[in-house]
């Protein structure tokens, strides 16, 4: 059996040296907010190139007149949605084979004559094909800086998202009015750079960003206090239920704590923002940091209940031992899929799945070397003598100023 107790003081002093420097990054620098606590406009737009319908008609011209291009095959080309430009074609007899070969061609024949086509979608039937193509223009971030500084919006945060696509986000304007600002900026873009095309826009008035930051701080408070109620009820068949009530949420605290400072360190070095999707994947920490937890606490509640009069140094040690090949499998899974979601999934939900990395190996962390060890603190009388020791000085200093 692994003594775990007997390292309560290497955890501790490693928690330290986590939640120290968390705590100095909150108040140095507090978080990077995002648009739902901030407020203001977020936008997204595609720079298109030059190329128009006339230049993927001249491309796709000689297709038709190919020796392996089945006779009377027609094809045509118009404008799609989002900027992107569409070639339909038409088979005159009905052949799969034919299509998917045509299909070839069209990309081949485009590709070769507009190297910088994007090819968006193919949909082969047996009898017609229907290939989009979208043309990115060669923009750079400083490009799209200088066209926002001519209306006075050159502090704005912008970031590349994909090729000749960028995001970027203002404050609000004085006036509120986020649906003119919008406007200033499309007319800006295109009239600096060249026609672009609206991925993606939101806006959020810094009145109803107040009141997501209050309702995420209530949610939060609402989830800790109902998650001491339940544990408490949970081990009431134990000794003082309410103590591992409150080692559980000394436990989220230690969580929170080290995932926010993470956060505040990263808005200075990396520009991770807080925003919605960091409160809700807050919260989902929470839930699995208290579900390692309980898992570690229901051991020790059998073994107590098994055999009441068993030293609880090694009841606590034996919980842990019988849990930790569960906890570790199961963080070591999730981890894993984080990280694949980390290294592969877009922009927008990093920063959800950094704050479920983070905690997630925090509250494995946490439910064997805080809430474990401050149960058995507190059983074994470590707790309530240093708590004394802190009465009795105030009540020296009281005494004395007396005097």
């Amino acid at each position: 059996m692994i003594d775990f107790v007997g390292r309560r003081r290497a955890y501790a002093v490693f928690s330290l040296l986590m939640i120290v420097p968390s705590l100095i990054g909150l108040a140095l620098w507090q978080f990077e907010a995002g648009l739902d606590f901030a407020g203001g406009l977020e936008t997204e737009v595609r720079f298109l190139g030059e190329t128009d319908v006339s230049d993927v008609e001249e491309a796709v011209a000689g297709i038709t007149d190919a020796e392996e291009t089945p006779a009377g095959t027609e094809l045509s080309v118009s404008e799609a949605e989002d900027g992107a430009i569409a070639v339909e074609g038409t088979l005159a007899e009905t052949s799969l084979d034919d299509a998917f070969a045509l299909a070839d061609q069209v990309g081949q024949a485009v590709g070769a004559s507009l190297p910088a086509s994007v090819s968006l979608a193919v949909d082969v039937e047996e009898t017609q094909i229907r290939t989009e193509f979208w043309f990115p223009g060669e923009v750079s971030q400083d490009d799209v800086r200088s066209a926002l500084e001519t209306i006075g919006l050159g502090g704005a945060r912008i970031q590349a998202t994909a090729d000749s696509a960028f995001r970027m986000r203002v404050e609000q304007p004085a006036d509120g009015d986020l649906e003119r600002l919008r406007q200033r900026i499309n007319e800006a873009l295109r009239g600096e750079i060249g026609p672009i095309v609206v991925l993606q826009s939101s806006a959020v008035s810094g009145t109803l960003s107040v009141e997501i930051a209050r309702d995420a701080g209530i949610a939060l408070a609402v989830a800790a206090v109902a998650i001491l109620i339940y544990i408490s009820l949970a081990f009431r068949r134990l000794p003082n239920p309410v103590l591992y009530g409150s080692a559980a949420i000394v436990a989220l605290l230690h969580d929170v704590t080290i995932v926010a400072g993470a956060f505040a360190i990263g808005g200075q070095v990396a520009g991770l923002e807080v925003n919605a999707m960091f409160v809700t994947a807050l919260l989902a920490i929470i839930g699995y940091s208290v579900n390692d937890t309980i898992v570690v606490f229901d051991r020790i509640r059998e073994n107590l209940l098994l055999d009441p009069r068993e030293d609880f140094r090694r009841v606590v040690n034996a919980a842990i031992t019988q849990s930790l090949g569960r906890s570790l499998n199961t963080s070591i899974t999730v981890v894993l899929a984080l990280l694949a979601l980390l290294l592969i999934g877009g922009v927008t939900i990093r920063p959800f799945v950094v704050v479920l990395f983070i905690g997630t190996v925090a509250g494995t962390y946490s439910s064997i070397a805080v809430a474990s060890q401050i149960v058995y603190l507190w059983q074994d009388g470590t707790l309530p003598r240093l708590l004394r020791m802190g009465g009795e000085r105030r009540v020296v200093r009281r005494v004395e100023r007396s005097a």
